[in-house]
C-alpha cells in the first residue's frame, strides 16, 4: 500500500510541475493574453523564418465516380393515343427526327353527324420528335394503342457522354477563389490520365444519382464538383478515380509556411519577430495557398521575419484534464485482485 501512496504523490508533483506555467499566468482571475502566451509558447518551439517571394500553386485531388448523362426525355406534353412509331427502341436519332405519332381530339370535340347524333370525337395527329442527337432508349415499353397520360415520358434520348463527379470537402471550399483551371482524370487501373472539362460546383447536378457513398457524398456538408469526360476516353458507369483540380496560380507573390499563420483563408495572423527580438502579432490578408505556404497579400514585407510555427490562440489551447485518465487507470489497478490482495 506504501508504494501506491509514494507513486501517487510522485505523480501529483510531477503534473503540477507541467501546468505549473499556465497557473501561473491565470491564477490572477483573468486569461492569458495573447502577449502572455506568446512569450511562453515561441520560448519553445517556435523560431524566425524570413518572409520571401514565392509561386504558390493550389491543387486538390478528390476521389471520383464516372457517371453516365442522363439524356433529355421525349415527353408527350399533352398526353393522347399512340398511333405510330417511327423508330426502334437503340436506334440514333438526330436532333429533330421524328419518334412517335400520337392522336389527341380536336379543338372544337365532337362532330355532329347527318342523322343529329353525335359521331365519334375527331381528332389531330401530332408527332413527337426528338430534342437532342443521340441513342433512343425506353421505346421498348410503348405500343401502338397505349394511352398516354399528360407529361409521360415516352422514350429518352442518350448523348453517350460521361460525367466525372467528387465531393469537395466543405473546409476546402476555402481554396476556390474562381471557377478552378485545369482538371484532369485519372480513372482507376484504366487509360492515362486526361483532361475533364468542368461543368459546375454546387449542391448537385441533375444527372447525379442522390445519396452515392462512393464519392462521400453521405457524410454531409461540402459541395458536389463535375467535370465532362473526353468523348475518347473509354469510361463505363459507376468506374471510380481522382480529380486533380487546379483552383488557382500565382507566381512571384509574398508566400510564409501555413504553419506561421492562423487562419488561411482571406486573413490570419502572424507574429512578427523585430531586429530586437520584440514580437508583433498582426493581421494579414491572405490569398492562394497550396497546403504548405500562403499567399500574403497585405501585412508583409519581403526580409521581415515571423515566428514558425506560430503558438496556439490561448481562447482555444485549453489544457486537459490529466488527472481523469490517472484516476480511472488507478481504479482499475487497485480493482486488480492480486493487487488489492498484496495491498
Amino acid at each position: 500500500m506504501k508504494k501506491w501512496i509514494i507513486v501517487g504523490a510522485v505523480t501529483v508533483l510531477l503534473l503540477g510541475l507541467v501546468g505549473s506555467g499556465y497557473l501561473l499566468l491565470s491564477r490572477s482571475g483573468a486569461d492569458p493574453s495573447d502577449e502572455d502566451f506568446i512569450g511562453t509558447a515561441s520560448d519553445v518551439s517556435g523560431e524566425p523564418v524570413e518572409v520571401e517571394l514565392g509561386t504558390v500553386s493550389s491543387v486538390l485531388v478528390l476521389d471520383a465516380i464516372v457517371r453516365a448523362e442522363s439524356g433529355e426525355k421525349v415527353r408527350a406534353r399533352q398526353g393522347g393515343t399512340v398511333t405510330h412509331l417511327w423508330l426502334n427502341d437503340g436506334a440514333s436519332v438526330d436532333k429533330g427526327a421524328p419518334v412517335v405519332n400520337v392522336s389527341l381530339p380536336a379543338e372544337g370535340g365532337a362532330v355532329e353527324g347527318e342523322d343529329g347524333e353525335e359521331d365519334a370525337p375527331a381528332t389531330r395527329e401530332v408527332t413527337l420528335y426528338a430534342p437532342a442527337s443521340g441513342t433512343l432508349s425506353g421505346l421498348d415499353d410503348v405500343l401502338v394503342g397505349d394511352v398516354l397520360e399528360p407529361g409521360a415520358t415516352v422514350a429518352t434520348v442518350s448523348s453517350g457522354k460521361f460525367q466525372a463527379v467528387a465531393q469537395v470537402p466543405a473546409n476546402d471550399l476555402y481554396r476556390f477563389y474562381d471557377d478552378p483551371g485545369e482538371i484532369m482524370l485519372k480513372i482507376d487501373k484504366g487509360p492515362p490520365a486526361a483532361e475533364c472539362e468542368f461543368i459546375g460546383l454546387g449542391a448537385g447536378n441533375d444527372s447525379s444519382s442522390e445519396g452515392d457513398d462512393e464519392t462521400g457524398g453521405g457524410e454531409g456538408g461540402g459541395s458536389e464538383l463535375s467535370c465532362r469526360v473526353p468523348s475518347d476516353l473509354t469510361v463505363f458507369d459507376g468506374v471510380q478515380g481522382k480529380l486533380s483540380v487546379s483552383t488557382g496560380e500565382a507566381e512571384n507573390v509574398i508566400v510564409i509556411p501555413v504553419t506561421a499563420v492562423r487562419g488561411n483563408s482571406e486573413s490570419g495572423e502572424v507574429i512578427v519577430i523585430g531586429d530586437d527580438g520584440s514580437e508583433e502579432v498582426r493581421e494579414i490578408s491572405l490569398g492562394l495557398s497550396d497546403g504548405n505556404f500562403l499567399e500574403v497579400t497585405e501585412g508583409l514585407s519581403v526580409g521581415e521575419k515571423v515566428m514558425d510555427p506560430i503558438p496556439l490562440d490561448p481562447r482555444f489551447d485549453i489544457p486537459e484534464e490529466p488527472m481523469d485518465e490517472f484516476d480511472e487507470e488507478f481504479d482499475e489497478d487497485f480493482e486488480d485482485p492480486e493487487i488489492a490482495e498484496e495491498s
